[in-house]
């Protein structure tokens, strides 16, 4: 994905070979370790051909030969948490560097306070600037936007699927908007027309700005990225955290929003037609709970997260 993202965009890509830790058996960790010096020689060797003022990393086996090689050869670093529970790379290298950015208040307790800075997650220019689409409501529509990632989430779609039957009159007052990824994209697309349910199906929605905004309902996982979104765009869900995420931190992160009244969460164990149908009867009728959990969501957004990240690190550089 960062290939095709950084091109769109006009960066150049440049990789390393490292090797994850977290999850892995013992043959997969001594393969990651035994590769740990090829992979800091090749970090070091971009260090020297890009020369930079200051090294940021965003967490994950990558960044962290590049981010420690940096902080070796004394140049400013600053790594950004994401998560309600630091990565292993981001709780190794928050030792090492001068700056720590984090996303939740939570994740503070994992890095020494002096150098620790809660600036929310960056969002997106285009779901800051989102304009909300036309309301369907007064045509009596309910609208639901559903989506699980890139690759979209099998256990979602399926959930989806089988509440289809159990919506009974709702399915003539709702549309929804999903993301099915490639896979279940087909048998998602004609589940919908099956049972005469109004659907706008996507394997992947590049403008998700105008999804969100024509939603008065969120079904979707619960990473970082994706509530910072939700709370910028004042939005209401349903978040079903990813079950395999490491140190389960989809579950912490979502419980910042289920704790403010700003969404409901479903355990993927737990998710399926019978449990997901019956919680959107309920809050496809009572859209004035909709228009306070979204209320209550925007209420914790922190739309400046990314020029506050930019100006510390612009300040580290000026005074390093």
């Amino acid at each position: 994905m960062e290939s095709s993202v950084l091109a769109r965009e006009g960066y150049e890509l440049k990789t390393i070979e490292a090797g994850a830790w977290k999850g892995k058996k013992l043959g997969g960790k001594l393969g990651s370790l035994m590769a740990m010096p090829r992979s800091l020689g090749q970090a070091w060797g971009l260090l020297r051909s890009f020369q930079p003022d200051l090294v940021l990393g965003f967490g994950g086996y990558a960044s962290g030969p590049v981010v420690f090689m940096a902080w070796a050869w004394r140049y400013p670093t600053a790594i950004h948490e994401q998560n309600a529970f630091p990565g292993l790379s981001n709780r190794i290298l928050g030792k090492f560097v001068d700056r720590v950015f984090i996303s939740f208040e939570d994740s503070a307790r994992h890095f020494r306070p002096l150098k620790t800075v809660l600036t929310g997650n960056p969002v997106r220019r285009r779901i800051q600037r989102g304009k909300a689409a036309p309301s369907r409501r007064a045509e009596g529509k309910f609208t639901l936007f559903i989506f699980g990632g890139s690759q979209g989430a099998h256990r979602i779609n399926q959930a989806m699927e089988e509440s289809l039957s159990r919506l009974g009159d709702l399915k003539s007052r709702m549309r929804v908007i999903h993301q099915t990824g490639d896979r279940d994209y087909d048998e998602v697309r004609r589940a919908y027309e099956r049972e005469g349910l109004e659907a706008e199906v996507h394997r992947f929605i590049q403008d998700m700005d105008r999804a969100y905004g024509a939603a008065d309902l969120v079904l979707c996982r619960a990473g970082a990225t994706t509530l910072f979104e939700l709370m910028a765009m004042g939005k209401p869900a349903i978040l079903v955290p990813y079950p395999h995420a490491a140190n389960d931190h989809q579950t912490l992160n979502a419980r910042t929003l289920i704790d403010a009244g700003a969404a409901l969460m479903v355990a993927d164990r737990e998710l399926n037609g019978s449990s997901l149908s019956p919680i959107l009867r309920q809050l496809s009728a009572d859209p004035e709970k909709l228009k306070k959990m979204g209320e209550r969501a925007q209420t914790m957004a922190r739309p400046q997260a990314a020029g506050k990240i930019v100006d510390l690190c612009y300040e580290m550089v000026k005074h390093g």
